[in-house]
Order: structure tokens, then C-alpha cells, then sequence
């Protein structure tokens, strides 16, 4: 079981005067993701909450109507917006910054829940109530200290008053000017004094020295071999990266091969040595073992892993390629190679749960469908959402997708989740039985050919029993698949539940294919992995019920 930490903090007023944190260094949201607003929309850009600039305001509509009407009108009640800051990994912090949306609409009061994994649902590390004192805009900062230091990857802020009647005009909507987060841990960059390739042989025009030479215009490429440099006739690239005397490390950034995207070091592991030559024994060596998941040079990856001290060397073997891509542009596969590779102290974050296989029938359980499905905003689907009802056994249900996201003039982007001008919230799936299903795991079938970036990819999943959350967790595949390939998630555990809420948050542009679509997200079904024998009796239940009352689960998972 996961240990959970939970501070209990208690409500905080902002008033004329508070004590103001000592001083670390301010900084933005990676990815500013809108859960929950009336209707599903708001003004202006979701990434403007948490973008560096607080003249750039994040607002919701007016669905009570314009002036003199309270977007929290308890007589015409309407979601509480429900903004989630990802912070990209796990930071401490001490304090918030805030710049308010001024008059009315101006925030009044929120709660705050901090996630320290790669799950932002379930038990929070920490919550926080906030309420301020007076309405005031987006040119006076304001200092949120926090009662405990936290250290969270995700913030969520649900929105649960304005200044409506508080004789500053407006209350119609409720938004913010800006949020930041008042770091106090220091990142630094570890940069290797010298670097060696320690098994196979590096291109002659691409020598290994390149990787740490700060520069992305040049790169290291393996020796050029057959067709597929991973068809195990080639030695496995190890890579043999030097300190400068010992350092306490904790992440890695990876740049990818900066010419052909084929040829891009994927899947990779790290073993550490200490000054004497000895290596390193860490807990869990799972933790040290990576999937590279975008193959773009301009897009370097951040890996974090459990700390480790006293690391005089540290080696780098690289286990696959993006072979698979295939053509044009992002055809080769004959080699393998990488930009630059730096190390760090980031803190450690747990990442998203992997698949456990593609296309595997599992031995002894049955294939269980969901009776009915919703999604939290019906103008985002492009198809009929209980399309994903369909099918049977291991066979797909039929296909849903969002609709294509445009310009204000018509004009499609590339990405459905890097939308400029972004107004609506991430698409929320419900998927519910009407019976208990005992789940031993799930399944969802991809998209298309396999070869679209529209293909869903990552999301998160919170399951139910009798509306109390049993288990929570982020997931992701790490290849495109196509309508009749299906990917399978299994648990540690065997857990009841009736309804699971889902949250799409990527899609497969620019990840394994050849760069078409993106400006969408579907996939083709869910299922779970329900043993039958297992299924308890309706008396089991209520001692199960009985025995569980209160106790939310989170399950501890090996990162693949």
C-alpha cells in the first residue's frame, strides 16, 4: 500500500495584513487543465490562469445571465469551476501567489487540494481554504502562505464564491488574473565531465561527446546496421556518463535524436556507481527503467526517479528505438542515437501506471462492458457518445471521438490539447453499471489504424463504489494502436465498483506516428477483466461494505 500523508490544515483569511513567506522563487503551471465550469466553457485562455503575466485573466461565462445576476446564485445553482494546475513534477511549497480578476467577478474564496503522484484524484497530500477580505484585481499580488509546507506535482482549486453584492459591480462570472507557487526547493543541473559508449560503436560523424556538449544541433547516433538496429543481432547501446567527484541524483533530461526520429532512443534504464567502481543497489530497479514518449529533438524529457547518493558514474543502456514510425521524415530504425542528456535533483514524482500488454487475452476472466456512458460537456463529442457501448468479448465497441478543435476562423490546429485559445474544459467520461463488477483490471481499444495522433493515450481514472472513491490513478500506453488492438491494464488487486469517471488528458500527436491529426482524441471502448469465481454473494457484500466503510484505496504500482 501506498503510505498517504495528510496535513490537516485549517481555513485561512487573507485579510490588510499577513505574514508573507520567506522568499524562494516563484513559478507558473506547466499545463493549466479546467475540470469544471457552467456549460463547459469559459472566456479567454484556460493557460491564462497560471501563464506569468496576470493582465492575461481566466474567466467563466455568465450562465445566470449578465450584470446583476451571481454566478452563485443559489437559486440557479451552477458547477463550482474547478481549475488543476499541473506543476509538470513534484515541488515544495510554501506559499501560493495570487492576482485576482477584480470586481465582483473577482475570487472570493477557494479550496486548494495538493497531489503529490501522478495522480491528482483520491486522498490529497494536503487542503487548503482560502477566503480573501476584499475584492482586488489583477495588479495587486497577493501572498497565500500555506500552514505546512507541501509538496505536490498537482494543485486543484475549486472556485466556490465571488464579491457578488459586495458593491464593486459585476458577479455575473468568477475567475482569476494569475496563480503562482512559491517554490522553496532548488533544481540544479548535474552536467557529466565526460561521457563513453561502453558496448557498441558510435557513428563516426556522431560521437558520443556530442551528448554533453550543450549544443542541439549535434547528437549521437550508434553505428549504422540492418534495417532494425533492435532485431538482436546488434550489441545494446550502454552509455557510461562521469561526475565530477559524487552527486546526489534524482532525474534526468533526455533530448531526442535530432535528425531522424526513426532512429531516436526510446525505452531505456540507469544503473549507478559509486566512486570505488561498486554499484549502486537501489530499492526498486523498476524505478530506474524509462519510456521515452515523444520523439521530437525541440522537445526534451524530464524523467525523475528515487534519489540517489554518492553516484560517481551512472550507466545509460538504451533497449529500443521509434523504429516503428516508419516514413518520411520519421522513417529509419537502422540506428540508434540521442541529442544531449543532463542529469539533476528534481524531485522524485511517481509516474503514470503503463499498460501491462497489447492484444492478450487474459486467461480466466470475463469481459465485462459498462451499462451506460456521459460525457460532462455534450458539445465535445464529434460522434454519439454510447458508440463506446458496443461490442463484446474482446471484440471493439464502435468509435467516438471529440470534435476537431479550430481557430476562431475555422482553421483546425494540430493539437487538440495545445489549443491557443482553449475556452472548454477536458472532456470527463462516466461510464456506469448497473450491477457491482469485481475488477481484476480493464481494457480500452485504440483508434483509427494506429497510425493518427488522435489515438487517446493518457488519462485518469477514479472508480466508485456507491459514491465512495475506491481507487484512483493516471494510466498511459506507450505506442499508438489502432480500433481493433486493445491495450490492457491490470491491478495489483481485485477491487468493486459501479461507476468510473475518466479524464482524457492527451492524445498520440507528434508521439509514434508520422504527425497525422492530433486535433482530436477517441478511442474505441472500455471494458474490465472481471473473474467470475470471485464474485462475492450479496451477504459477502454487506460485510465487505461493513468492514470498508470510510476507506479509500490507493494502490501502489511498479513504474514500467
Amino acid at each position: 500500500m501506498r503510505k498517504i500523508r495528510l496535513f490537516s490544515i485549517l481555513p485561512l483569511l487573507l485579510g490588510a495584513a499577513f505574514t508573507v513567506p520567506a522568499s524562494a522563487e516563484l513559478i507558473t503551471a506547466d499545463n493549466v487543465i479546467v475540470l469544471q465550469t457552467a456549460n463547459g466553457q469559459s472566456f479567454y485562455n484556460n493557460f491564462h490562469a497560471s501563464d506569468g503575466t496576470p493582465g492575461n485573466t481566466w474567466v467563466t461565462t455568465a450562465p445566470n445571465g449578465g450584470n446583476g445576476n451571481d454566478y452563485f446564485d443559489k437559486n440557479r445553482p451552477q458547477p463550482n469551476p474547478i481549475l488543476l494546475f499541473d506543476l509538470s513534477s513534484n515541488q515544495t511549497l510554501d506559499s501560493l501567489a495570487l492576482w485576482n480578476y477584480g470586481g465582483g467577478n473577482a475570487l472570493t474564496s477557494c479550496t486548494l487540494s495538493f497531489y503529490d503522484s501522478a495522480n491528482f484524484s483520491g486522498t490529497p497530500a494536503a487542503t487548503q481554504q482560502v477566503t480573501l477580505s476584499s475584492a482586488t484585481g489583477n495588479n495587486v499580488k497577493l501572498d497565500i502562505p500555506l500552514d505546512a509546507p507541501v509538496t505536490a506535482r498537482w494543485v486543484k482549486m475549486e472556485l466556490t464564491d465571488n464579491f457578488f453584492g459586495s458593491g464593486v459591480g459585476g458577479g455575473d462570472r468568477v475567475g482569476i488574473g494569475e496563480l503562482q507557487f512559491n517554490r522553496t526547493n532548488t533544481v540544479t543541473e548535474i552536467k557529466p565531465t565526460s561521457v563513453s559508449q561502453i558496448s557498441g560503436t558510435a557513428h563516426g560523424d556522431h560521437p558520443v561527446r556530442n551528448l554533453i556538449d550543450g549544443s542541439a544541433s549535434a547528437g549521437w547516433c550508434s553505428a549504422q546496421a540492418a534495417s532494425d538496429y533492435y532485431n538482436g543481432s546488434n550489441p545494446i547501446p550502454k552509455l557510461e556518463f562521469t561526475f565530477d567527484g559524487t552527486q546526489n541524483v534524482s532525474s534526468i533530461t533526455v533530448t531526442p535524436y535530432h535528425i531522424s526520429a526513426g532512429n531516436s532512443g526510446k525505452d531505456f534504464n540507469l544503473t549507478f556507481y559509486d566512486a570505488d567502481g561498486n554499484k549502486i543497489a537501489v530499492e526498486d530497479e523498476s524505478k530506474y527503467s524509462f519510456k521515452m514518449l515523444r520523439y521530437d529533438a525541440a522537445d526534451p524529457q524530464l524523467f525523475t526517479f528515487p534519489e540517489v547518493k554518492g553516484a560517481a558514474k551512472v550507466v545509460m543502456e538504451i533497449t529500443d528505438n521509434f523504429k516503428h514510425l516508419g516514413k518520411g521524415n520519421y522513417a529509419g530504425g537502422d540506428r540508434v542515437g540521442l541529442t544531449e542528456v543532463t542529469f539533476g535533483n528534481h524531485q522524485y514524482t511517481e509516474g503514470p501506471t503503463f499498460q501491462t500488454s497489447y492484444n492478450t487475452p487474459q486467461k480466466g476472466l470475463d469481459v465485462i462492458r459498462p451499462d451506460s456512458v456521459s460525457i460532462n460537456n455534450t458539445s465535445l463529442s464529434g460522434t454519439n457518445i454510447n458508440n463506446l457501448l458496443g461490442g463484446s468479448g474482446y471484440s471493439r465497441s464502435g468509435s467516438w471521438y471529440t470534435i476537431d478543435r479550430k481557430d476562431s476562423n475555422n482553421k483546425m490546429y494540430g493539437d487538440y490539447f495545445a489549443v491557443p485559445d482553449e475556452k472548454y474544459v477536458d472532456p470527463i467520461l462516466t461510464f456506469a453499471s448497473d450491477e457491482d463488477i469485481l475488477a481484476e483490471g480493464f481494457l480500452i481499444w485504440g483508434y483509427g489504424d494506429g497510425t493518427h495522433g488522435n489515438g487517446l493515450t493518457e488519462f485518469a481514472m477514479e472508480f466508485y463504489d456507491d459514491d465512495m472513491l475506491v481507487f484512483a490513478d493516471t494510466f498511459i500506453v506507450d505506442r499508438a494502436f489502432g480500433e481493433n488492438e486493445y491495450a490492457s491494464f491490470m491491478f495489483d488487486e481485485a477491487f468493486s465498483f459501479d461507476e468510473v469517471s475518466m479524464t482524457l488528458l492527451d492524445n498520440a500527436y507528434k508521439w509514434f506516428n508520422s504527425g497525422g491529426g492530433g486535433d482530436r482524441i477517441g478511442f474505441n471502448g472500455l471494458a474490465f477483466y472481471q473473474d467470475a469465481n470471485k464474485v462475492p454473494e450479496p451477504s459477502a457484500w454487506a460485510l465487505m461494505l461493513l468492514g470498508a466503510a470510510g476507506l479509500v484505496t490507493l494502490r501502489s504500482r511498479k513504474r514500467k
